[in-house]
């Protein structure tokens, strides 16, 4: 159980430091990627300059998910990720919420699209900010249990990528990694697998 005091200090702080009222200085959103400027104001008085992100006019909620098919092995994908510097990733599927859509159901949609699995159970698992210090964009954990393959892939213009099943183990590894090829970079993806693993071990 945490320590009472370390409890009432942060609970302080942490109400000090909320916001108290923001205002819209500008504004940009005519690309994928947009910028907010906020003047804020905060509990304990201070003020700042905020710059916030966007993603297609949108806060960028997303979804990462944990594909795990009918014989316990894990679904990944390995995908071309030109916008950093030609790098190619290893991870979990995952995407944008659209507008109008619920978390799970964008999770089933990106899964389905990205690998053709389907699943027979779904449920969140956590979920976490992608960067407090720029976005608001939420990222939700799904587990998707019992995945077979349903279709093929149906992925947007531009995408490129393949699916890969693998064991618990070979994840592992690939966290640890040797090399930069063969290694999950993907911050998403290692705070999901962290979170499956965690609940896993009744911790979380």
């Amino acid at each position: 159980m945490m320590n009472a005091y370390i409890k009432d200090k942060i609970a302080k702080v942490v109400k000090s430091l909320k916001v108290k009222s923001s205002e819209l200085i500008s504004s940009y959103e005519e690309g994928y990627i947009g910028k907010k400027v906020y003047r804020v104001t905060l509990n304990d008085g201070s003020t700042r300059i905020c710059e916030q992100i966007t993603k297609n006019k949108s806060n960028g909620d997303a979804v990462v998910i944990i594909p795990i098919t009918l014989d316990g092995n894990f679904v990944m994908i390995i995908e071309s990720r030109p916008n950093t510097l030609g790098t190619v990733a290893l991870e979990f599927p995952a995407g944008m919420v659209d507008k109008g859509e619920n978390f799970e159901t964008a999770a089933k949609r990106e899964l389905l699209e990205e690998t053709g699995y389907a699943a027979t159970e779904i449920y969140e698992l956590e979920s976490h900010y992608q960067d407090q210090g720029c976005s608001k964009a939420i990222i939700k954990t799904y587990v998707a249990l019992g995945c077979r393959k349903l279709q093929e892939k149906n992925l947007d213009d531009g995408e490129r990528l393949e699916y890969i099943e693998m064991s618990y183990d070979d994840i592992l590894e690939l966290i640890k990694g040797d090399s930069k090829e063969l290694k999950i970079n993907d911050a998403n993806s290692k705070i999901a697998f962290m979170e499956y693993t965690l609940k896993k071990k009744g911790i979380l």
